[in-house]
């Protein structure tokens, strides 16, 4: 039942689609919209109902329906309307536990502190140990401010879930890289480590300038929502893209190596 439940993050409100909450209840959906529509004046005192319309493909045709997503308090109302059979009170501790861990996720975030200039000077003296170039330290270390401030800017336009970031993140880096984070740190054969820790030179300085691009891309256009947000991440990530393309023309070399890091490549990645 925990896996039911579906927290969304749109324009900074958690919210769960409707269509989850009629499967979780055991009823049609068409049945919870018409509840939802007999107590919308209760339902949007406790913030606004946003319907939406998609389209269905059926054997007769595309047919078009409603549904509509309902925040933390207006589930709990519209869930305290249903009596509690067994699979109902399954669904409401279900629904309780699927916001709290959303919540526990975003408050951790807003718990982490940025990078100050302190703890990238850390960060220097634990690359430096772990035997890092200077040069590769540096670009690290620039790459790490430019991320901090994108992900600062997605901050103030309320993109807070985890999830988001890497969605975000794995569409620069494949309009940047042709392929995705995922297939980056397999193409390195990396697990748990951190990708950028294995990241060349070059393939740093790439990955900054399409984060640096959507930063200010998405300033430029005033990006407000996710699919803005989304929109300009594809563009800057497109830039460098252009840019990586041009240059592996002119050497001859793919940019996207799969060197990394770890202790028996080491002496061969430094020389890269």
């Amino acid at each position: 039942m925990n896996e039911l439940v579906k927290i969304e993050l749109i324009e900074g409100n958690q919210v769960v689609d409707s269509r989850v909450i009629a499967e979780g209840l055991g009823i049609k959906h068409k049945t919870l919209l018409e509840t939802i529509r007999k107590y919308q004046t209760e339902l949007e005192s406790l913030g606004r109902v946003a319907f939406e319309t998609a389209t269905l493909s059926t054997k007769g045709g595309n047919q078009l329906f409603s549904f509509c997503y309902l925040n933390e308090l207006q589930c709990n109302f519209v869930v305290t309307l249903s009596r509690n059979t067994p699979q109902v009170v399954s669904f409401k501790l279900a629904l309780v536990k699927a916001f709290y861990a959303a919540q526990k996720e975003i408050d951790f975030l807003k718990e982490v502190i940025e990078e100050s200039e302190d703890v990238l000077t850390k960060k220097r003296k634990i690359y430096k140990k772990q035997g890092y170039s200077d040069n590769w330290i540096e670009k690290r270390l620039e790459s790490i401010e430019v991320r901090n401030e994108l992900e600062a800017l997605w901050r103030t336009k309320g993109i807070d879930n985890p999830r988001y970031f890497a969605i975000l993140t794995s569409i620069i880096s494949k309009e940047t890289f042709d392929i995705t984070p995922t297939e980056h740190k397999k193409l390195k054969n990396l697990k748990s480590q951190n990708l950028r820790d294995h990241m060349t030179n070059t393939e740093l300085a790439f990955i900054t300038l399409a984060e640096a691009a959507t930063k200010e891309i998405s300033e430029a256009e005033d990006a407000q929502t996710y699919q803005e947000l989304k929109g300009a991440s594809k563009k800057g990530g497109s830039i460098a893209k252009e840019a990586r393309k041009m240059l592996e023309a002119k050497t001859g070399k793919k940019i996207v190596s799969s060197l990394n890091f770890l202790p028996k490549n080491r002496d061969k990645y430094l020389k890269k």
